[in-house]
């Protein structure tokens, strides 16, 4: 290590000195030209094709390891999604319109006969998709911005095809797809993260038009893209909590003792779209077999439930409440049904589920079962923008 030594002798004058000036940065409104995401689709499809063998030589050198009974298999590299081409069409503009996406995927494969490299070489393998968009007049196929994310093949080994193919190799394909609809325009904007949706628009039979010649820029598609934000959010977290249900409604209605096991993700990062609940109840009323009464047997009310949809999240003081449609699995058989649970952190933690069958009568009703919660408050655009107010 150097040692800094004292500076002897006389020594000139320096001015005095004078503080570091600022840069200014001075917080302004800014106009920026950027791509607008009129709709973000995230989703993935499983593929599976049989390819005939491209080089002679090697068919026939399968097909007479085949023919032998000797052990042929399919080695397939890995596929980096950067090599997969893409294509895609507008079939119909529209609020959502059509579009159909070609996808090319090169697939190195080796072909090893008891274990010995016999050949290799690359097999190209196509599919399509139609998907609904949100491509209205003005968007052309220039605003398509498709890319595969992750890509898997693999394939079980080699078939005997029929002459004069010979040999064909089965593939199967797993693609991640990542779709946006993108057109440049001038924003003065706040911000913040947005999250793709997931691709649940049927492709309708009918055509749908819409004109929206009149405005200089794509109109975007209201209620469909983007997905308002949640304004609040919750996790719960129940194993085999102590619940006393409701089955049923008015003088009908049966009180059983249960075990209820939840768990729920409601709005992870602010998202409705990052949602999952799973929900079971267990009757613990009933034996290993099912215990004689004056009507016939006791039944066993044991039953889960999984949700198709989450269609809306309200959120209140400490606690927050998902409606939606699902499928609850009694006795082995699936039945359509409404649901409400609710997710509170006072005054207590616990959640209360609700169910409703399509006349909207209560066939369900958990009660309040306790249950590791965390809530809290999301930041919405009303809050930055009152914030600012202030």
């Amino acid at each position: 290590m150097k040692k800094r030594k004292q500076i002897r002798g006389s020594q000139t004058p320096t001015p005095s000195p004078s503080p570091i000036p600022l840069d200014p940065n001075d917080l302004a409104p800014e106009c920026i030209r950027v791509d607008k995401v009129y709709d973000w689709v995230f989703f993935a499809n499983k593929y599976e094709n049989k390819n005939f063998i491209p080089d002679e030589a090697c068919r026939a050198a399968v097909s007479a390891a085949l023919a032998a009974g000797q052990r042929v298999e399919v080695q397939t590299a890995p596929v980096d999604p950067s090599d997969v081409s893409v294509s895609g069409s507008i079939i119909e503009n529209g609020n959502p319109g059509k579009v159909l996406i070609v996808w090319t995927v090169p697939v190195d494969v080796t072909i090893l006969i008891d274990g010995v490299a016999e050949c290799s070489f690359t097999i190209r393998t196509q599919f399509t998709d139609e998907i609904m968009l949100c491509v209205p007049t003005g968007i052309t196929n220039d605003n398509l911005n498709i890319r595969a994310t992750q890509v898997i093949a693999t394939s079980g080994g080699v078939l005997m095809g029929p002459d004069p193919f010979g040999p064909m190799i089965p593939l199967k394909v797993v693609l991640c797809k990542d779709v946006q609809v993108e057109f440049p325009v001038k924003l003065e904007v706040l911000a913040k993260f947005c999250f793709p949706r997931p691709n649940n628009i049927p492709v309708p039979e009918e055509r749908l038009k819409c004109d929206l010649s009149l405005l200089e820029f794509p109109r975007q598609c209201p209620g469909l893209f983007p997905v308002d934000n949640c304004e609040c959010q919750a996790t719960a977290l129940a194993r085999n909590e102590d619940t006393e249900a409701t089955f049923g409604t008015g003088a009908t209605a049966d009180i059983v003792t249960g075990l209820s096991t939840l768990r729920a993700e409601i709005c992870q990062e602010c998202s409705l779209a990052d949602s999952t609940w799973s929900y079971s109840f267990t009757d613990t009323e009933v034996g290993p077999t099912p215990a004689p009464t004056a009507t016939g047997f006791q039944p066993d009310f044991t039953f889960t439930f999984d949700p198709s949809s989450i269609d809306r999240v309200t959120c209140g003081d400490d606690a927050l409440t998902a409606v939606g449609e699902g499928i609850r699995y009694f006795d082995g058989a699936p039945e359509q049904l409404f649901y409400e649970l609710q997710i509170f952190d006072a005054p207590t933690e616990g959640f209360r589920l609700i169910l409703r069958n399509t006349a909207n009568v209560v066939i369900f009703d958990s009660g309040v079962v306790d249950a590791l919660v965390e809530f809290g408050e999301c930041e919405t655009f009303a809050d930055l923008l009152g914030d600012l107010d202030d």
